[in-house]
């Protein structure tokens, strides 16, 4: 199962880009993450927006995500992050950095896991 991650709102690439490089330097993610592009839904205007993809299959790696995400959000300026993450079947989620801790954006991230594909 593949992961996107993007901004709920306007921030700039050099946060995704951050965010790309700081699950690259995670070892049990590196090689499961990727640059992706995602055309507009029918209706919005606009371009294609860059995601970032993580194939988290099984094997806690939805645990290792979690936590990265947590870290990274706690580091100095990250604090007025939202993150949306989606999974395949469309069910959407939103970390959003003032009020999210480990357990609780595993526990969101679990909810994406188990919708069937």
């Amino acid at each position: 199962m593949d992961i996107a991650l993007s901004f709920v709102s306007d921030h700039s690439r050099a946060d995704l880009e951050s965010l790309f490089d700081w699950f690259q330097g995670e070892k049990e993610l590196r090689g499961r993450v990727r640059w992706a592009d995602v055309p507009p839904k029918p209706g919005e205007m606009g371009g294609a927006m860059e995601v970032i993809l993580v194939a988290v299959g099984s094997g806690g790696f939805l645990s290792v995500l979690a936590t990265s995400i947590q870290t990274w959000l706690a580091r100095p300026r990250m604090s007025s992050i939202k993150i949306r993450v989606r999974n395949g079947n469309g069910l959407e989620i939103e970390i959003d950095a003032q009020n999210m801790n480990d357990a609780k954006i595993q526990e969101l991230l679990g909810k994406l896991d188990s919708t069937p594909e």
